[in-house]
């Protein structure tokens, strides 16, 4: 019989430095990890072409990043009507699999002024406008039009039908109209449900993401999307009297019933101008990191533009926070069992983030003996873990090929294929492999 008593081992909770998790923290923009940087304090809205090789693990003033975000123009994925070029993306996920991250997509029908506008073949055969300011016009399309749902609606289903699923396809943003597909422009409620609806149906596995901007957010909320905002951090780019953080961020998430999303689905955040713009404007740091904490952000993007060097260590701490972290507290286990009966062991892990994380891996006990080791995936849905505690208890058949003596003890996060440690538990005794050595057990 297995002793009553039970080994214990606690752990101490990881300071330093930023752990890099997958689906989580820092996320470049248009580029990828080690790519160069934008200069000044601009940046591209156009997705890449070219993928050559990176010079370094991570830019100089830059945060090591698990998700790149890429966006790519109607032009340039659908050059002549129904010949699609899928390249860039299977380029981009690509890519971002070599540099150790996975993909964020955003798929735009055109840009502002001076920016890729619509495709000349749907310029050529239907109906277009300007829209835009004055000083700041662009061609659109006649969002209301059964021409542009078909058109721009074949791209969105043809783009789903190809890369839903795909393991490196972090998530989708729903995007239809307005420059950059964020939102803006004439458009009615019964088309804006055409269009979300369009994107539900196609994206079974990946995430959708929908921007705050008008009918749209509510609209995909109520249909299990995630969010994004396109301009974290605003208190004061487009005047005195009114700003995004203030004045609509918070109504908009409130009145969309968007509060507790977070819980099932993620959230993103994209800068409003790059870090620097916010130092040139002595914004109030600490201030805009408390709202992404409070929205219980995942995921941050600084649009690839250096970050100034007072702003690295608050940024670094904000990027280990948001999203989950998992800390394995204590570990208890059956010190000597029988070859014929079960490890009883029992975990407490608190999620010292801010968010659940919204991928499935298993939580997993390495047992390890002279003559080789054993892999045991413990029944645990990690997705659950909210911010707070998680209690694990389990009893684990010994498998028959173990054999008598004393056993090392490994826990750990593991992916259900290779069953080797994806996430890093944020404990100092953390090995590189991934592994946290618990102790050790005696079979016999």
């Amino acid at each position: 019989m297995a002793e009553q008593f039970h080994e214990k081992v606690r752990f101490q909770e990881r300071r330093s430095p930023l752990l890099t998790n997958p689906h989580k923290g820092c996320a470049t923009f248009q580029r990828f990890n080690g790519d160069p940087l934008n200069e000044g304090l601009r940046w591209s809205e156009e997705g890449p072409l070219e993928f050559p090789p990176a010079d370094r693990d991570v830019a100089e003033n830059y945060l090591p990043c698990t998700v790149s975000y890429c966006r790519w123009f109607w032009d340039v994925l659908e050059p002549e009507e129904g010949a699609f070029d899928w390249s860039m993306v299977e380029s981009g996920l690509r890519t971002a699999r070599e540099r150790g991250q996975t993909l964020q997509v955003r798929l735009m029908p055109h840009g502002s002024a001076n920016q890729p506008e619509l495709p000349q073949w749907y310029r050529d055969k239907h109906l277009t406008r300007l829209g835009g300011k004055k000083d700041r016009q662009y061609l659109e399309a006649d969002y209301d039009s059964p021409e542009f749902f078909a058109t721009w609606g074949r791209v969105i289903s043809e783009f789903a039908a190809r890369f839903d699923g795909h393991p490196d396809l972090e998530s989708v943003d729903i995007a239809f109209i307005g420059p950059w597909g964020e939102g803006a422009g004439d458009i009615s409620n019964a088309q804006i449900d055409r269009f979300v609806d369009l994107y539900v149906e196609g994206h079974k596995q990946t995430p959708l993401l929908i921007n705050i901007d008008g009918y749209q957010f509510p609209c995909g909320i109520q249909r299990g999307a995630g969010w994004r905002c396109d301009c974290f951090g605003d208190l004061g780019f487009f005047g005195r009297k009114w700003n995004h953080t203030y004045d609509y961020y918070p109504m908009a998430v409130v009145k969309a019933g968007a509060q507790d999303r977070w819980q099932t689905q993620p959230v993103t955040f994209e800068t409003c101008g790059v870090p620097g713009s916010w130092k040139e404007h002595d914004f109030d740091l600490d201030f805009i990191l408390r709202q992404g904490y409070k929205s219980h952000c995942s995921v941050f993007m600084p649009k690839s533009n250096p970050i100034p060097e007072d702003y690295m260590q608050p940024l670094a701490e904000f990027c280990d926070r948001i999203g989950y972290r998992f800390t394995l507290r204590q570990a208890t286990w059956t010190p000597r069992v029988a070859q014929e009966e079960e490890l009883g062991i029992s975990m407490w892990i608190e999620n010292t983030g801010i968010a659940p994380i919204y991928r499935d891996y298993s939580l997993a006990l390495r047992l390890e003996q002279d003559q080789g080791e054993v892999i045991l995936p413990i029944q645990a849905d990690i997705r659950t873990w909210l911010p707070g505690d998680a209690w694990i208890e389990a009893s684990l058949p010994l498998p028959a090929d173990l054999g008598s003596g004393e056993t090392k003890l490994y826990a750990g996060l593991v992916d259900a294929e290779m069953l080797k440690p994806q996430i890093q538990f944020a404990v100092e005794e953390s090995a590189e492999d991934g592994w946290v050595p618990l102790g050790a057990m005696k079979i016999g």
